[in-house]
Protein backbone atom coordinates (compact mmCIF):
# COMPACT_ATOMS: atom_id res chain seq x y z
CA UNK A 1 0.00 0.00 0.00
CA UNK A 2 1.27 3.48 -0.84
CA UNK A 3 -1.38 5.51 0.94
CA UNK A 4 0.01 5.09 4.44
CA UNK A 5 2.72 3.52 6.57
CA UNK A 6 3.28 0.31 8.50
CA UNK A 7 3.82 0.60 12.25
CA UNK A 8 4.55 -1.97 14.96
CA UNK A 9 1.94 -2.86 17.51
CA UNK A 10 3.96 -2.26 20.67
CA UNK A 11 2.71 -0.13 23.53
CA UNK A 12 4.83 1.58 26.18
CA UNK A 13 4.00 -1.03 28.82
CA UNK A 14 4.69 -3.96 26.48
CA UNK A 15 7.98 -2.36 25.43
CA UNK A 16 9.23 -1.92 28.95
CA UNK A 17 8.70 -5.30 30.57
CA UNK A 18 10.19 -8.02 28.30
CA UNK A 19 12.92 -5.85 26.79
CA UNK A 20 14.47 -4.71 30.04
CA UNK A 21 14.16 -8.15 31.63
CA UNK A 22 16.19 -9.67 28.78
CA UNK A 23 18.67 -6.77 28.78
CA UNK A 24 19.18 -7.30 32.51
CA UNK A 25 19.70 -11.04 31.96
CA UNK A 26 22.23 -10.24 29.22
CA UNK A 27 24.25 -7.97 31.51
CA UNK A 28 24.19 -10.60 34.25
CA UNK A 29 25.43 -13.33 31.88
CA UNK A 30 28.35 -11.21 30.62
CA UNK A 31 29.32 -10.22 34.17
CA UNK A 32 29.16 -13.80 35.47
CA UNK A 33 31.23 -15.21 32.59
CA UNK A 34 33.80 -12.42 32.97
CA UNK A 35 33.95 -13.01 36.74
CA UNK A 36 34.48 -16.75 36.18
CA UNK A 37 37.22 -16.03 33.60
CA UNK A 38 38.93 -13.63 36.01
CA UNK A 39 38.87 -16.24 38.77
CA UNK A 40 40.10 -18.93 36.38
CA UNK A 41 43.11 -16.79 35.42
CA UNK A 42 43.67 -15.73 39.05
CA UNK A 43 43.15 -12.07 38.13
CA UNK A 44 41.94 -9.69 40.90
CA UNK A 45 38.20 -9.10 40.45
CA UNK A 46 38.07 -5.72 42.20
CA UNK A 47 38.84 -3.95 38.91
CA UNK A 48 35.96 -5.81 37.27
CA UNK A 49 33.50 -4.68 39.96
CA UNK A 50 34.49 -1.03 39.56
CA UNK A 51 34.44 -1.40 35.77
CA UNK A 52 30.83 -2.64 35.91
CA UNK A 53 29.68 0.55 37.63
CA UNK A 54 31.50 2.63 35.02
CA UNK A 55 30.72 0.70 31.84
CA UNK A 56 27.07 -0.27 32.32
CA UNK A 57 25.63 3.28 32.76
CA UNK A 58 27.79 4.73 29.98
CA UNK A 59 26.80 1.90 27.64
CA UNK A 60 23.12 2.58 28.30
CA UNK A 61 23.55 6.29 27.60
CA UNK A 62 25.48 5.55 24.42
CA UNK A 63 22.84 3.12 23.21
CA UNK A 64 20.12 5.65 23.94
CA UNK A 65 21.87 8.58 22.21
CA UNK A 66 22.58 6.69 18.99
CA UNK A 67 19.22 4.92 19.07
CA UNK A 68 17.24 8.14 19.26
CA UNK A 69 19.27 10.22 16.79
CA UNK A 70 16.98 10.58 13.78
CA UNK A 71 17.34 13.42 11.26
CA UNK A 72 13.75 12.86 10.08
CA UNK A 73 12.30 13.03 13.60
CA UNK A 74 14.67 15.05 15.83
CA UNK A 75 14.11 15.04 19.59
CA UNK A 76 15.34 17.41 22.34
CA UNK A 77 18.82 16.64 23.69
CA UNK A 78 17.57 15.50 27.09
CA UNK A 79 15.41 12.83 25.45
CA UNK A 80 18.53 11.33 23.88
CA UNK A 81 19.65 10.38 27.41
CA UNK A 82 16.35 8.73 28.44
CA UNK A 83 17.53 5.15 28.03
CA UNK A 84 14.41 3.77 29.71
CA UNK A 85 12.35 4.86 26.67
CA UNK A 86 12.20 3.00 23.31
CA UNK A 87 15.06 3.57 20.90
CA UNK A 88 18.32 1.81 21.82
CA UNK A 89 21.31 1.16 19.54
CA UNK A 90 23.73 -1.72 20.15
CA UNK A 91 26.51 0.14 18.35
CA UNK A 92 26.01 3.23 20.49
CA UNK A 93 26.34 1.13 23.63
CA UNK A 94 29.43 -0.58 22.22
CA UNK A 95 31.13 2.70 21.33
CA UNK A 96 30.61 4.25 24.75
CA UNK A 97 31.35 0.99 26.55
CA UNK A 98 34.54 0.24 24.61
CA UNK A 99 35.97 3.73 25.12
CA UNK A 100 35.11 3.70 28.83
CA UNK A 101 36.40 0.14 29.22
CA UNK A 102 39.64 0.95 27.45
CA UNK A 103 40.23 3.94 29.72
CA UNK A 104 39.45 2.11 32.95
CA UNK A 105 41.25 -1.17 32.21
CA UNK A 106 44.27 0.67 30.81
CA UNK A 107 44.58 2.35 34.20
CA UNK A 108 44.00 -1.02 35.89
CA UNK A 109 46.63 -2.71 33.71
CA UNK A 110 49.30 -0.21 34.80
CA UNK A 111 48.49 -0.97 38.41
CA UNK A 112 48.34 -4.78 38.16
CA UNK A 113 50.85 -5.51 35.36
CA UNK A 114 48.12 -7.33 33.46
CA UNK A 115 47.89 -6.53 29.76
CA UNK A 116 44.79 -4.68 28.61
CA UNK A 117 44.54 -7.33 25.87
CA UNK A 118 43.90 -9.92 28.60
CA UNK A 119 41.02 -7.87 30.00
CA UNK A 120 39.60 -7.36 26.49
CA UNK A 121 39.55 -11.10 25.72
CA UNK A 122 37.99 -11.97 29.08
CA UNK A 123 35.06 -9.57 28.66
CA UNK A 124 34.33 -8.37 25.12
CA UNK A 125 33.52 -11.62 23.22
CA UNK A 126 30.83 -12.57 25.75
CA UNK A 127 28.83 -9.45 24.90
CA UNK A 128 27.56 -11.52 21.96
CA UNK A 129 25.39 -13.55 24.34
CA UNK A 130 23.84 -10.38 25.77
CA UNK A 131 23.16 -9.14 22.24
CA UNK A 132 21.51 -12.44 21.32
CA UNK A 133 19.17 -12.10 24.31
CA UNK A 134 18.52 -8.46 23.49
CA UNK A 135 17.30 -9.39 20.02
CA UNK A 136 14.63 -11.59 21.61
CA UNK A 137 13.62 -8.51 23.57
CA UNK A 138 13.14 -6.79 20.19
CA UNK A 139 10.96 -9.72 19.15
CA UNK A 140 8.67 -9.37 22.16
CA UNK A 141 8.53 -5.63 21.52
CA UNK A 142 7.49 -6.26 17.95
CA UNK A 143 10.40 -4.28 16.49
CA UNK A 144 13.62 -4.66 14.42
CA UNK A 145 12.08 -6.59 11.55
CA UNK A 146 13.50 -7.31 8.13
CA UNK A 147 12.26 -6.99 4.58
CA UNK A 148 8.51 -7.34 3.83
CA UNK A 149 7.47 -10.88 2.98
CA UNK A 150 4.39 -13.08 2.74
CA UNK A 151 2.92 -15.04 5.59
CA UNK A 152 3.39 -18.24 3.59
CA UNK A 153 7.17 -17.75 3.53
CA UNK A 154 7.21 -17.79 7.33
CA UNK A 155 5.39 -21.09 7.77
CA UNK A 156 8.66 -22.76 8.85
CA UNK A 157 8.65 -20.65 12.01
CA UNK A 158 6.91 -21.67 15.24
CA UNK A 159 3.44 -20.16 15.55
CA UNK A 160 4.37 -17.85 18.45
CA UNK A 161 7.10 -16.27 16.28
CA UNK A 162 5.21 -16.21 12.98
CA UNK A 163 2.15 -14.53 14.46
CA UNK A 164 4.32 -11.75 15.88
CA UNK A 165 6.12 -10.87 12.64
CA UNK A 166 3.71 -8.28 11.26
CA UNK A 167 2.99 -4.57 11.43
CA UNK A 168 -0.37 -2.95 10.88
CA UNK A 169 -1.37 -0.41 8.29
CA UNK A 170 -2.02 3.22 9.23
CA UNK A 171 -3.91 5.16 6.57
CA UNK A 172 -2.86 8.59 5.36
CA UNK A 173 -4.44 10.96 6.19
CA UNK A 174 -5.05 9.57 9.68
CA UNK A 175 -8.78 9.41 10.55
CA UNK A 176 -10.21 11.23 13.55
CA UNK A 177 -9.84 9.40 16.88
CA UNK A 178 -7.16 7.14 15.37
CA UNK A 179 -4.44 6.33 17.91
CA UNK A 180 -1.47 4.01 17.32
CA UNK A 181 -2.07 2.16 20.58
CA UNK A 182 -5.62 1.39 19.40
CA UNK A 183 -4.74 0.78 15.79
CA UNK A 184 -4.89 -2.97 16.26
CA UNK A 185 -8.31 -3.43 14.71
CA UNK A 186 -8.88 -1.50 11.53
CA UNK A 187 -11.59 -0.28 11.15
CA UNK A 188 -12.64 -1.40 14.65
CA UNK A 189 -9.87 0.38 16.58
CA UNK A 190 -10.60 -1.26 19.93
CA UNK A 191 -10.28 -4.87 18.72
CA UNK A 192 -7.23 -7.07 18.21
CA UNK A 193 -5.43 -7.59 14.90
CA UNK A 194 -6.27 -10.69 12.95
CA UNK A 195 -2.90 -11.98 11.63
CA UNK A 196 -4.67 -13.26 8.51
CA UNK A 197 -6.26 -9.89 7.73
CA UNK A 198 -3.85 -9.22 4.86
CA UNK A 199 -5.55 -5.96 3.91
CA UNK A 200 -4.42 -4.40 7.14
CA UNK A 201 -1.19 -6.19 8.14
CA UNK A 202 2.18 -6.80 6.48
CA UNK A 203 4.55 -9.62 7.43
CA UNK A 204 8.34 -9.20 7.69
CA UNK A 205 11.46 -11.36 7.87
CA UNK A 206 12.56 -12.34 11.44
CA UNK A 207 15.83 -10.40 11.44
CA UNK A 208 16.01 -10.68 15.24
CA UNK A 209 16.09 -14.48 14.94
CA UNK A 210 18.84 -14.51 12.31
CA UNK A 211 21.01 -12.12 14.29
CA UNK A 212 20.54 -13.85 17.64
CA UNK A 213 21.54 -17.25 16.23
CA UNK A 214 24.45 -15.72 14.29
CA UNK A 215 25.68 -14.08 17.50
CA UNK A 216 25.65 -17.38 19.39
CA UNK A 217 27.48 -19.16 16.55
CA UNK A 218 30.10 -16.38 16.40
CA UNK A 219 30.57 -16.62 20.17
CA UNK A 220 31.17 -20.38 19.90
CA UNK A 221 33.73 -19.81 17.13
CA UNK A 222 35.60 -17.18 19.14
CA UNK A 223 35.62 -19.36 22.25
CA UNK A 224 36.76 -22.50 20.36
CA UNK A 225 39.46 -20.89 18.17
CA UNK A 226 42.07 -20.82 21.00
CA UNK A 227 41.46 -24.52 21.64
CA UNK A 228 42.34 -25.31 18.03
CA UNK A 229 45.72 -23.63 18.52
CA UNK A 230 46.14 -25.19 21.93
CA UNK A 231 45.62 -28.75 20.77
CA UNK A 232 47.02 -28.54 17.23
CA UNK A 233 50.45 -29.87 18.16
CA UNK A 234 49.27 -32.91 20.12
CA UNK A 235 50.28 -35.51 17.52
CA UNK A 236 53.65 -33.83 17.05
CA UNK A 237 54.27 -33.87 20.80
CA UNK A 238 53.47 -37.59 21.04
CA UNK A 239 55.97 -38.46 18.28
CA UNK A 240 58.79 -36.41 19.76
CA UNK A 241 58.08 -37.28 23.39
CA UNK A 242 56.61 -40.81 23.77
CA UNK A 243 56.21 -40.21 27.50
CA UNK A 244 53.53 -37.64 26.67
CA UNK A 245 51.11 -40.31 25.41
CA UNK A 246 49.61 -40.65 28.88
CA UNK A 247 48.94 -36.92 29.15
CA UNK A 248 45.82 -35.03 28.11
CA UNK A 249 45.83 -32.37 25.41
CA UNK A 250 46.07 -29.67 28.06
CA UNK A 251 48.77 -31.56 29.95
CA UNK A 252 50.96 -31.79 26.84
CA UNK A 253 50.50 -28.10 26.02
CA UNK A 254 51.35 -27.09 29.56
CA UNK A 255 54.59 -29.06 29.50
CA UNK A 256 55.69 -27.56 26.20
CA UNK A 257 54.64 -24.00 26.93
CA UNK A 258 53.37 -23.09 30.39
CA UNK A 259 55.69 -25.18 32.54
CA UNK A 260 58.96 -24.01 30.99
CA UNK A 261 61.57 -22.98 33.56
CA UNK A 262 63.11 -19.72 32.41
CA UNK A 263 65.76 -17.68 34.19
CA UNK A 264 63.90 -14.57 35.42
CA UNK A 265 67.07 -12.47 35.18
CA UNK A 266 67.34 -13.25 31.45
CA UNK A 267 63.73 -12.16 30.97
CA UNK A 268 64.34 -9.00 32.99
CA UNK A 269 67.42 -8.07 30.98
CA UNK A 270 65.61 -8.56 27.67
CA UNK A 271 62.57 -6.60 28.89
CA UNK A 272 64.43 -3.63 30.32
CA UNK A 273 64.35 -0.41 28.37
CA UNK A 274 65.63 3.08 29.05
CA UNK A 275 63.33 5.11 31.30
CA UNK A 276 62.97 8.22 29.16
CA UNK A 277 61.06 10.14 31.82
CA UNK A 278 64.12 10.05 34.07
CA UNK A 279 66.19 11.50 31.24
CA UNK A 280 63.92 14.33 30.10
CA UNK A 281 62.36 15.21 33.45
CA UNK A 282 65.27 14.54 35.78
CA UNK A 283 65.32 18.13 37.05
CA UNK A 284 61.64 18.88 36.55
CA UNK A 285 61.37 21.12 39.62
CA UNK A 286 64.09 23.43 38.25
CA UNK A 287 62.66 23.75 34.72
CA UNK A 288 60.79 26.75 33.42
CA UNK A 289 57.40 26.28 31.75
CA UNK A 290 59.04 26.72 28.35
CA UNK A 291 61.64 24.05 29.13
CA UNK A 292 58.94 21.68 30.36
CA UNK A 293 57.01 22.05 27.11
CA UNK A 294 60.13 21.54 24.99
CA UNK A 295 61.21 18.48 26.99
CA UNK A 296 57.70 17.07 26.83
CA UNK A 297 57.79 17.00 23.02
CA UNK A 298 61.35 15.65 23.07
CA UNK A 299 60.19 12.89 25.40
CA UNK A 300 57.25 11.99 23.13
CA UNK A 301 59.51 11.86 20.07
CA UNK A 302 62.08 9.68 21.86
CA UNK A 303 59.26 7.42 23.12
CA UNK A 304 57.94 6.99 19.57
CA UNK A 305 61.41 6.07 18.33
CA UNK A 306 61.78 3.64 21.22
CA UNK A 307 58.56 1.88 20.22
CA UNK A 308 59.48 1.77 16.52
CA UNK A 309 62.91 0.30 17.24
CA UNK A 310 61.67 -2.14 19.90
CA UNK A 311 62.06 -5.81 19.03
CA UNK A 312 61.20 -8.42 21.64
CA UNK A 313 61.78 -11.39 19.36
CA UNK A 314 64.52 -12.64 21.72
CA UNK A 315 62.04 -12.57 24.58
CA UNK A 316 59.58 -14.52 22.43
CA UNK A 317 62.19 -17.17 21.63
CA UNK A 318 62.98 -17.95 25.26
CA UNK A 319 59.30 -17.87 26.28
CA UNK A 320 58.30 -20.10 23.35
CA UNK A 321 61.38 -22.18 22.43
CA UNK A 322 59.36 -24.79 20.52
CA UNK A 323 58.08 -22.07 18.17
CA UNK A 324 54.44 -23.00 18.71
CA UNK A 325 51.82 -20.95 16.85
CA UNK A 326 50.13 -18.98 19.61
CA UNK A 327 46.89 -17.03 19.43
CA UNK A 328 47.82 -13.73 21.05
CA UNK A 329 45.77 -11.81 23.59
CA UNK A 330 43.48 -9.30 21.88
CA UNK A 331 42.72 -11.47 18.85
CA UNK A 332 39.44 -12.69 20.34
CA UNK A 333 38.33 -9.10 20.98
CA UNK A 334 39.22 -8.25 17.37
CA UNK A 335 37.27 -11.27 16.12
CA UNK A 336 34.24 -9.99 18.01
CA UNK A 337 34.45 -6.49 16.49
CA UNK A 338 34.98 -7.73 12.92
CA UNK A 339 32.63 -10.73 13.15
CA UNK A 340 29.66 -9.00 14.73
CA UNK A 341 29.80 -6.07 12.32
CA UNK A 342 30.05 -8.45 9.38
CA UNK A 343 26.79 -10.02 10.60
CA UNK A 344 25.26 -6.58 10.96
CA UNK A 345 26.27 -5.29 7.53
CA UNK A 346 24.72 -8.38 5.92
CA UNK A 347 21.45 -8.07 7.84
CA UNK A 348 21.41 -4.29 7.54
CA UNK A 349 20.49 -4.69 3.86
CA UNK A 350 17.18 -6.20 5.01
CA UNK A 351 16.25 -3.47 7.49
CA UNK A 352 14.03 -0.46 6.96
CA UNK A 353 15.45 3.03 7.52
CA UNK A 354 13.85 3.24 10.98
CA UNK A 355 15.67 0.10 12.12
CA UNK A 356 19.19 0.99 10.96
CA UNK A 357 22.02 1.59 13.42
CA UNK A 358 21.99 5.24 12.26
CA UNK A 359 18.28 5.86 11.82
CA UNK A 360 17.28 6.98 8.31
CA UNK A 361 20.94 7.54 7.33
CA UNK A 362 21.64 4.42 5.20
CA UNK A 363 24.85 5.61 3.46
CA UNK A 364 26.52 6.77 6.67
CA UNK A 365 25.22 3.64 8.42
CA UNK A 366 27.02 1.30 6.02
CA UNK A 367 30.17 3.43 6.06
CA UNK A 368 30.37 3.31 9.87
CA UNK A 369 29.72 -0.44 10.08
CA UNK A 370 32.29 -1.02 7.32
CA UNK A 371 34.77 1.00 9.38
CA UNK A 372 34.06 -1.25 12.39
CA UNK A 373 34.83 -4.34 10.28
CA UNK A 374 38.11 -2.81 9.10
CA UNK A 375 38.97 -1.77 12.65
CA UNK A 376 38.35 -5.31 13.91
CA UNK A 377 40.63 -6.80 11.23
CA UNK A 378 43.38 -4.28 12.02
CA UNK A 379 42.96 -5.04 15.73
CA UNK A 380 43.53 -8.76 15.06
CA UNK A 381 46.67 -8.04 13.01
CA UNK A 382 47.95 -5.55 15.59
CA UNK A 383 47.45 -7.88 18.57
CA UNK A 384 48.85 -10.95 16.81
CA UNK A 385 51.88 -9.51 15.01
CA UNK A 386 52.77 -6.03 16.28
CA UNK A 387 51.87 -5.40 19.91
CA UNK A 388 53.56 -8.59 21.13
CA UNK A 389 56.93 -7.50 19.74
CA UNK A 390 56.74 -3.75 20.39
CA UNK A 391 55.23 -3.46 23.88
CA UNK A 392 55.94 -6.87 25.38
CA UNK A 393 57.65 -6.91 28.79
CA UNK A 394 58.60 -9.63 31.23
CA UNK A 395 56.73 -9.78 34.52
CA UNK A 396 53.34 -9.00 32.97
CA UNK A 397 50.57 -11.60 33.09
CA UNK A 398 50.22 -11.67 29.31
CA UNK A 399 53.66 -13.32 28.94
CA UNK A 400 51.95 -16.68 29.50
CA UNK A 401 48.47 -15.80 28.31
CA UNK A 402 49.22 -15.86 24.62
Amino acid sequence: MNLGTWIARDTYANWFRPYWFLIFCGFVIVILIAWWKFRQRKIPTQGLYIGIFILVPLSLFGASIFGKLDPDHPVPFYELLEFWLPGMSIHGGLLFGLFAGWGWFYYESRRTNISIWVYADLIIPHILLAQALGRWGNFFNHEIMGAPTSRESLMWLPVFIRNNMFKWYVPNPIPDLFYPTKAVGIPEFDMGVDPTDFAHVQYFQPIFLYESFANVILWLIIVLVPLIFKYSYYQKFKKEEPAFTTLSYKGVWDKWYYDLKIDPMVVKNLSNKVNLKKIYFKNKSRMTKKELVINYFKYKWARLQQIIKANHWELEKIENPHRLIILRCGVQAGLYVAGYNLIRIILETQRTGDDLFLTNMPVLDFIVIGFFILFGILLIIFAQYISVYKWRQGGWLYEKQY
